[in-house]
């Protein structure tokens, strides 16, 4: 292992692209945070304004000099080939490939060890004059291994960044708000053949009626409170109320099995049934809550029915207000509000189905947050005791 300046190692290379105003040009970007190279929409050459651009070639090690200091480090690969980029971007090429490895370099400069020298040499707190010069980069000091040394661990990491790139790909694959709200409402079905198969649309007025269990506030009382996630996630613990702090007067008791749902932000799909674990606790009149009638429906299916964004938006044309994002949803409004609704035992088959597959998302978001804590790890180990 030797010390070595960057610049001794590294080459700048500019290529200059003469544009051509009737060509088209696939220009590259860097993702921030060690996320690899992409590409933007093709433009015309005409398109491009007077800047200056270089090529970009496989092999390269390419540095956002704005970016940089946030992560925007990456290496060029074949896709990459003739891509250009502008004078923002710094490529650089291993001046004797026998001494460096340009693939090794950019993982170097992304890990704990490498990147506090990108830090310094973009120095500043505000976000704008963080811009990594070429002089700075290139009078780092590094350690060098050995280049088949260097390879072995670029190869290695490579593979570990593809591995959890494809597992975060299948997880995007995964995304289910669209599926839950379609196993409720059926999207794929025309009316008459909901109709054929059992399923009546109802006003919910004729499913459910709005709870009114209240209890008096005591000022030495503490009570259980939730909140309810937008985008139909469900409900959420919070601080309990305490009766010497809040102004409330009275507060709802609510009970599980109940349809739960925020009037304030019900426009963006604040509606949730309450589980087990929440039988008991408290909130204001701003949350009311609905018993349903356990022959004709559940809250859980009704809760999945209302996590469709059409829904949200045509309860909130339903009340009058300052815009979407400012009315309340008044309980008339969900009352008046009509489903369709299949057979008790469908609705009941489906809530099921909801459940498990609520239970894989558990646990792939546990996997997720695994695998990306795999990459830094790797980057630590691989490059422990390189300064």
């Amino acid at each position: 292992m030797k010390r070595v300046r960057v610049g001794d190692v590294l080459e700048l290379q500019r290529r200059p692209v003469r544009i051509d105003p009737e060509s088209e040009y696939a220009l590259v970007g860097v993702y921030s945070f060690g996320k690899g190279i992409f590409h933007r929409t093709p433009q015309l050459g005409i398109e491009l304004g007077d800047y200056k651009f270089s090529s970009v070639q496989p092999g390269d090690l390419v540095l956002s000099n704005i970016q940089a200091w946030e992560g925007a480090i990456a290496f060029a690969t074949e896709a990459d080939r003739n891509t250009v980029g502008t004078q923002r971007f710094l490529s650089y090429t291993a001046r004797d490939p026998d001494v460096i490895d340009t693939n090794w370099a950019r993982y170097y400069f992304l890990s704990p060890a490498g990147f506090p020298h990108i830090q310094k040499a973009a120095p500043g707190s505000v976000t704008p004059n963080r811009t990594l010069s070429r002089s700075r980069f290139e009078a780092i000091e590094i350690d060098l291994p050995v280049v088949d040394e260097q390879r072995q661990v670029a190869s290695h990491l490579a593979r570990v960044s593809e591995l959890t790139a494809a597992f975060h790909r299948s997880r995007e694959a995964q995304r289910t708000e669209a599926l839950v709200s379609s196993l409720a409402t059926r999207p794929d079905l025309r009316d008459s053949a909901k109709g054929k198969l059992g399923w009546r649309r109802l006003s919910l007025r004729k499913i459910m009626k709005q709870s009114n269990e209240s209890v008096s506030v005591r000022i030495d009382g503490k009570y259980p409170n939730l909140g309810i996630y937008s985008f139909g996630r469900g409900v959420f613990g919070k601080p309990p109320i305490e009766g010497t702090t809040t102004s409330a007067k009275q507060l709802s008791l609510v009970r599980a099995g109940q349809l739960i749902y925020s009037r304030l932000f019900a426009f963006e799909g604040a509606y949730a049934f309450v589980p087990e674990e929440f039988d008991g606790h408290f909130v204001s009149n701003e949350f009311p809550s609905f018993d349903v009638d356990p022959e004709l429906a559940t809250a859980e299916f009704i809760a999945a029915a209302l996590r469709s964004r059409q829904q949200w938006n045509e309860l909130a044309g339903s009340s009058k207000g300052l815009g979407l994002r400012r009315q309340r949803i008044k309980v008339e409004a969900l009352l008046e509000h009509e489903l369709w609704f299949p057979p008790i035992e469908e609705q009941h088959r489906v809530v099921a189905a909801l459940r498990k597959l609520e239970q894989v998302n558990g646990l792939v978001a546990k996997f997720q947050a695994l695998a990306a804590a795999v990459l830094p790890s790797a980057l630590n180990r691989a490059f422990a005791g390189l300064a």
